[in-house]
């Protein structure tokens, strides 16, 4: 009988370890600008609608909300697309103080849209707060000359 409660024991253990977990998004230990970087790739990569919660996860506060409000329409519309695509990102300064954080980036983007194929650099500062999670970005906004975003949409 223990060897019978021993042997189900051990195959529901390694049942157990064999189920698929989803990794996160981004370790704990991700710096803020390695979560920029993601965030920036992620949403130029979005192939499906299940990106929007990948794309949430790196989030809180404002960016998050906004994820949350769009529906799979809008993400479809503004993130599937295929009409952009990032050339270059360069992380231009980073601050950190104490649980928060202030990365700025400029990203060259190829943009299909229209007629023509235009390149655009924008410029973009991300407020990040740190918890438990690691870094989450919180706003995005623009940055130098840039006057355009969009508070549902691509930020980048």
């Amino acid at each position: 009988m223990k060897t019978s409660l021993l042997l189900i024991s051990l195959i529901l253990f390694l049942f157990a370890g064999c189920t698929k977990k989803e990794a996160p998004a981004m370790a704990v230990s991700a710096s803020p600008e390695e979560v920029v970087r993601s965030f920036v790739r992620l949403s130029g990569e979005a192939k499906e609608v299940v990106d929007k919660n990948k794309l949430s996860g790196l989030c809180s506060g404002e960016m998050k909300a906004a994820f949350e409000d769009m529906n799979d329409e809008q993400f479809r519309l503004f993130y599937l697309n295929g009409n952009l695509n990032i050339q270059e990102l360069k992380i231009l300064s980073t601050n950190i103080n104490n649980d928060q954080a202030i990365v700025v980036y400029q990203v060259v983007v190829e943009n299909r849209q229209g007629t023509d194929v235009t390149k655009e650099t924008n410029e973009r500062e991300v407020v990040l707060n740190q918890g438990a999670g690691g870094w989450l970005i919180d706003s995005v906004r623009p940055k130098g000359t840039d006057k355009l975003i969009f508070s549902k949409g691509m930020v980048f």
